[in-house]
């Protein structure tokens, strides 16, 4: 399958077509993101199709991997799904995935709509040429549906096909340049735990967004390091960072900014770096469609990137 640059007639979504809900990592706490997926999905015209298990718990997780797999497969498998949209991240995709047949998908292309640890799947989705979206999920919605209002109008956008692009204000930090390539990248700590495997992201001449939540300090040093010393920044077109949200501190700080981590070990670089994108894990997570050409440019007064 050649690679797809942007959301064309085949993939984007139509009034009525159906979305399917699942939980293919963590488990949710109770029905509200699902009634949250649900009721959002219908006043934008969609359908939702609910995973049989995203309800169960074992564990940390949404059930057993057999039940997880068992709803990720049949959402695959029907020709009626458009797209699937998990309800949460957290910890589990990595356990299922090599399970996975995702060879229906060559037939019936889908969307495929989360971030943070549905990441390991945005990988599998491009490696076949098929763009994803790294975008809110129902358990977002479901705390704060207010606060979320411009992050679900870029989903909105992205789904259905429509002209995406950000202007933003510039970060200090930034390394001013532009690019053009096609986008990748996701959670720092899933793109790092790939290397080595079937799912590794494919970085070279493309542009990497990264985030990430809840780590320490130092932890994402080693991340950044694992990643430069795996080559993944050394031939890139651009860089977008977004949000690095909840780092922790050890008893004894670490000594740097998350801002002087990055450009360490991207010294030398000479593409752009842009700071700051509204992508990750807080309430105004803007809409990116990983697998799809943009145009990045970053200046000094502020930065722009539209999707082609």
């Amino acid at each position: 399958m050649t690679q797809t640059s942007t959301l064309n007639e085949r993939l984007k979504l139509n009034p009525n077509d159906l979305v399917a809900l699942l939980s293919p990592a963590g488990f949710i706490p109770d029905e509200s993101p699902v009634a949250a997926a649900v009721n959002w999905l219908e006043s934008i015209g969609m359908r939702a199709l609910v995973g049989k298990n995203v309800l169960k718990r074992d564990g940390v997780f949404a059930g057993t991997d057999r039940e997880r797999l068992e709803d990720f497969q049949s959402a695959i498998d029907n020709p009626e799904v458009k797209a699937i949209w998990a309800l949460r991240g957290g910890y589990g995709a990595i356990r299922i995935i090599d399970k996975i047949d995702f060879s229906p998908l060559q037939k019936n292309p889908k969307l495929l709509i989360g971030f943070s640890d549905i990441t390991v799947f945005h990988n599998q989705w491009q490696l076949m040429g098929l763009p994803c979206i790294h975008g809110m999920m129902p358990i977002q919605i479901a705390k704060n549906l207010k606060e979320n209002q411009m992050g679900l109008e870029s989903l909105r956008k992205a789904l259905m096909g429509a002209p995406l692009n950000y202007d933003i204000s510039s970060s200090k930090h930034n390394q001013i340049g532009t690019a053009s390539g096609i986008l990748t990248g996701g959670n720092l700590t899933l793109l790092q735990n790939l290397i080595g495997t079937p799912y590794q992201t494919k970085t070279k001449g493309k542009i990497l967004f990264i985030e990430e939540v809840g780590e320490y300090m130092y932890r994402l040093d080693r991340l950044l390091y694992s990643l430069k010393l795996a080559g993944v920044f050394k031939d890139l077109k651009g860089l977008i960072v977004g949000g690095f949200t909840d780092i922790k501190e050890s008893e004894t700080p670490f000594g740097k900014t998350i801002e002087q981590m990055i450009l360490e070990v991207t010294k030398g670089t000479d593409y752009p770096i842009l700071f700051d994108f509204p992508a990750g894990h807080f309430p105004d997570n803007r809409a990116l469609i990983l697998g799809a050409k943009v145009k990045l440019r970053v200046e000094e007064r502020y930065s722009k990137i539209t999707f082609k």
